[in-house]
C-alpha cells in the first residue's frame, strides 16, 4: 500500500469514527430530549385531567352537557389514556382501556414524589399526586409518542444514509487531495531517478511557491546530499588518480635501480649504494602508504577516542622524533606567555590524530626553512590557547595559499623538496574535527606562520 492510499484509508477511518461518534451522540441526545418532552406533555395532561374530573362540582347543570362534550374531544385530541386512583385506598376511581397494572410500590412512589415519570411495556407513564376537597387522588396518564417515534426513525435513517454516503465520498476526496499533495514528491522522485554518477552536478529545482514547506526542505536536503556525493566522488577520483601516480613514482625508481644493478656484476660498495637508494625509496613509499591509510580512516569517519591531552607533551614528542630525523634542525619553543595559564595546554582531543596534525605542520616548517630556525609560540587569546608555528622558509605564493590544503597539491616552488602533498590536507581534516581554527600567513622569501586557535 503506497502512502497515498494509506493516507486516504486512514483519513476515511478517522472520518468514520469521528462522524459516527457525533451522529450516534446526536441521536441519543435527541431521543432523550424527545422522551423528556413527552413526559412533560403527559404531566400537562395529568394537570388538565385533574381540572376536568375534580373541578366538575363547580360547574352548573346548564354547562354540564357542554363540559362532557369538551372532555370527549380532549381525549380524542391527546390520544392518551387516563386512570385515577384513590391515594389512600389505591382503589381505581377511573379506568382506562389498557391492560397494564401498576404495583402498590409505584403508586406509593407517586404519592411520595408528587410527580413520577416511568416507562412500562414500551408505554410512557406520568403519575401525579393531586389534593382536592373531595380527597387525595393519583392521576396516571400514559401514552405512546408515535409522532416522536416516527421523527426518531426518520432522523436515524437520515443519519445512517449520510454516514454510509459520507464514507466513500470522504475516501474519494482524501484520495484526490493525497494525489495533489504527493504530486510534487512524484516530480522529485522522477528527477532523482535521472541522476547518475555521470551527472551528479545536476540539482533539483526549487518550487516557486513562497513560504517553507516539506517539499522545499526535502529538495534542499537532497541537493545538499548531491553536493556531498559529488564532492566525495571527485575526491575519490582524484585520490585514485593521484595516489596511483604517487605510488608509481617510487616503485618505478625501485624497479629501475634493481634492473640497472642486475645488468652486470657490481662491487660490494656499488651494491651497498644501490641498497641505500632502495631503502630511501622504500621509506618514501611507506610514508605515502601510511598517510593514505590515515586519510582513508579520516574519510570513513571512524569513531574518535577523545581525551584530555597536553599540547606541550605532544610537541616535545614530535621534536624528539624530528631531532633524530633532522639532526641539524633548530626548533625553539616559547611558552612564557602562558606560564600563569598553564591549564590552557590541556585540551580535549584524540591524542594520535592531534600528534599527526602538529607533526605535519612542524615537519613542513623544518623542511622548507632548513637550516633556518623554526619557532613555536603559545599565547592566550580570549581565554583560549593560541599556538603559532613560524618558519623562515621561502614562503607561499598568494595564489597557492588556498590550494596548499588540497589533496596531493605541490607548489612549483617546492617540488624539489621531498613530499607527497598529503600532509596539510590530512592536517586540515583533523583540525576541523577538533574545531581548531587555522590561520595561514605567509610572505615570499620571508617565511610562513601557522596559527592554531584551540576551542
Amino acid at each position: 500500500m503506497n502512502l497515498k492510499t494509506k493516507l486516504s484509508v486512514n483519513s476515511t477511518l478517522l472520518f468514520a469514527f469521528t462522524v459516527g461518534l457525533v451522529l450516534a451522540g446526536s441521536f441519543v441526545l435527541f431521543k432523550t430530549h424527545r422522551q423528556d418532552l413527552y413526559y412533560e406533555r403527559l404531566e400537562d395532561s395529568a394537570l388538565i385531567t385533574a381540572f376536568f374530573y375534580f373541578e366538575k362540582d363547580e360547574i352548573t347543570k346548564i354547562d354540564s352537557s357542554r363540559y362532557q362534550r369538551i372532555e370527549i374531544q380532549y381525549k380524542k385530541i391527546t390520544n392518551q389514556t387516563i386512570r385515577i386512583y384513590n391515594a389512600k385506598t389505591q382503589e381505581l376511581y377511573l379506568r382506562d382501556g389498557i391492560d397494564i397494572q401498576l404495583s402498590n410500590n409505584e403508586l406509593k412512589a407517586i404519592s411520595k414524589k408528587g410527580v413520577l415519570h416511568f416507562t412500562k411495556e414500551n408505554r410512557q407513564f406520568t403519575g401525579l399526586f393531586y389534593k382536592d376537597n373531595q380527597g387525595d387522588f393519583i392521576i396516571v396518564v400514559s401514552g405512546v409518542d408515535t409522532v416522536g417515534d416516527r421523527q426518531l426513525d426518520v432522523l436515524g435513517l437520515m443519519f445512517i444514509l449520510c454516514y454510509l454516503l459520507g464514507i466513500p465520498l470522504n475516501f474519494l476526496l482524501a484520495r484526490f487531495l493525497a494525489r495533489q499533495t504527493f504530486r510534487p514528491f512524484e516530480d522529485v522522485i522522477a528527477k532523482v531517478n535521472t541522476i547518475t554518477t555521470e551527472n551528479l552536478h545536476s540539482r533539483l529545482e526549487m518550487p516557486t511557491v513562497s513560504g517553507k514547506d516539506e517539499i522545499k526542505e526535502l529538495i534542499t536536503t537532497f541537493n545538499y546530499l548531491l553536493e556531498r556525493l559529488e564532492s566525495g566522488v571527485t575526491i575519490q577520483n582524484n585520490f585514485l588518480k593521484n595516489a596511483s601516480h604517487e605510488l608509481k613514482t617510487p616503485l618505478t625508481i625501485i624497479i629501475g635501480d634493481i634492473d640497472v644493478s642486475l645488468q652486470q656484476p657490481r662491487t660490494n660498495e656499488q651494491y651497498e649504494e644501490v641498497l641505500q637508494s632502495l631503502r630511501k625509496d622504500t621509506f618514501q613509499l611507506k610514508s605515502i602508504l601510511d598517510e593514505l591509510l590515515i586519510l582513508s580512516g579520516l574519510q570513513v569517519s571512524e569513531p574518535e577516542q577523545m581525551e584530555t591531552v597536553r599540547i606541550d607533551e605532544i610537541l616535545w614528542n614530535i621534536l624528539e622524533k624530528k631531532a633524530i630525523e633532522y639532526p641539524e634542525s633548530k626548533v625553539s619553543v616559547n611558552f612564557e606567555s602562558i606560564v600563569e595559564n598553564e591549564d590552557l595546554l590541556s585540551v580535549n582531543a584524540n591524542k594520535h590524530m592531534l600528534f599527526i596534525a602538529l607533526h605535519n605542520i612542524i615537519d613542513n616548517a623544518i623542511k622548507f626553512s632548513f637550516p633556518s630556525q623554526v619557532n613555536v609560540f603559545a599565547f592566550e587569546k580570549n581565554g583560549k590557547l593560541l599556538l603559532e608555528i613560524v618558519d623562515q622558509g621561502s614562503g607561499i605564493a598568494e595564489k597557492d595559499k588556498e590550494s596548499v590544503f588540497d589533496l596531493f597539491f605541490r607548489s612549483d616552488r617546492t617540488r624539489h623538496i621531498k613530499g607527497q602533498g598529503l600532509g596539510l590536507f590530512i592536517t586540515m581534516q583533523i583540525l576541523k574535527r577538533h574545531d581548531i581554527s587555522l590561520t595561514l600567513d605567509s610572505e615570499l622569501e620571508k617565511g610562513t606562520r601557522f596559527s592554531l586557535l584551540f576551542p
